[in-house]
């Protein structure tokens, strides 16, 4: 089955989903731990599920976040995290004629609500 799972999953899984990877106090900063950042790579192989903004953009995905913390007031300087994904089983990752799959995903970057932006997964039907 076709299996699409969304929402703010707090963990920035890639360097690329951190601003300021390499800082010395990611290592104990939730979301951005060495254990929780292999464990969403174990999920996603267990449970066969693909990242569709990274699958989709590839490197250009790099610079792109979700997250920003108001306190520090980081969103007009981008600088973020992403913590927002649309996971989708691979069924919808194959562009089939006829059959639903996933024709793009986005962060949607002016619609941020207090300290996270939106996102957006788009399916064929």
């Amino acid at each position: 089955k076709p299996v699409v799972w969304c929402g703010d999953l707090n963990v920035a899984h890639l360097d690329e989903d951190i601003w300021n990877v390499g800082a010395k106090h990611l290592i104990k900063t939730p979301g951005t731990t060495k254990e929780e950042r292999e464990s969403f790579t174990h999920m996603l192989a267990e449970a066969s599920l693909s990242d569709t903004f990274r699958s989709q953009h590839g490197q250009e995905a790099s610079g792109w976040f979700s997250y920003y913390s108001v306190r520090a007031g980081n969103r007009q300087w981008n600088r973020g995290l992403r913590l927002d994904y649309f996971l989708a089983s691979p069924p919808l990752m194959q562009a089939k004629q006829g059959a639903l799959h996933v024709v793009d995903s986005a962060i949607l970057s002016d619609f941020v609500a207090l300290d996270h932006a939106a996102v957006a997964l788009t399916l064929s039907l």
